[in-house]
């Protein structure tokens, strides 16, 4: 399979979760951040930068944002657009799957690298995944780097039109929220079959 490398958690919808953050080239590397919906990074996070963020169910399918399977459409999925037709931003329903089939917790320094995050533990396999608490950014800063995480999902947040799903963690819980402001950049963390 072309694009970064995955790992295989056994997952019953087979889905393949890549091993690093677009814009990392290894686990323990924050990525970089985008607003739901953007394909490339911005200098300022607010609402009037981001195309998506005050467009209803109705306008984001009029427009192409997203498609009949109400997720990001190809066009404005920054994995698709960056490593080929084979990756996704995950749904919304992949990130739970992925979230109730691990066993999660708090790792400090992950690998030595001086990065904090979540570490996933399989319960259908054993295998692992991290996900680096890199933050949010948010106008022109970024916020709570090594202390909570959010990954956007392509899933759109069906009645309020500036929200989106995603998941969100800090070191007491991790879990897949349906609030996501649409213009904060979060981290993406690509899947294929």
């Amino acid at each position: 399979m072309n694009g970064p490398e995955y790992v295989d958690l056994g997952l019953p919808s087979g889905t393949l979760w890549a091993t690093c953050n677009i814009g990392a080239n290894k686990p323990s590397e924050y990525g970089d951040h985008f607003a739901w919906g953007d394909i490339s990074k911005k200098s300022t996070y607010v609402g009037r930068t981001c195309a998506t963020y005050d467009l209803d169910i109705y306008d984001l399918k009029n427009h192409d944002y997203v498609n009949r399977d109400n997720l990001l459409s190809a066009n404005y999925d920054v994995a698709a657009r960056i490593l080929g037709e084979k990756w996704r931003i995950p749904s919304g329903e992949q990130a739970k799957e992925l979230i109730d089939s691990c066993n999660w917790e708090w790792v400090n320094d992950y690998d030595k690298s001086g990065v904090n995050g979540r570490l996933g533990v399989s319960k259908i396999n054993g295998t692992t995944i991290f996900l680096p608490a890199a933050g949010y950014a948010q106008n022109i800063d970024t916020h709570m780097v090594g202390t909570n995480g959010g990954y956007w999902t392509g899933s759109p947040n069906m009645v309020a039109s500036n929200r989106a799903w995603s998941i969100a963690f800090d070191s007491r819980v991790i879990n897949v929220f349906n609030h996501g402001l649409r213009y904060y950049g979060y981290s993406i963390r690509p899947v294929s079959k």
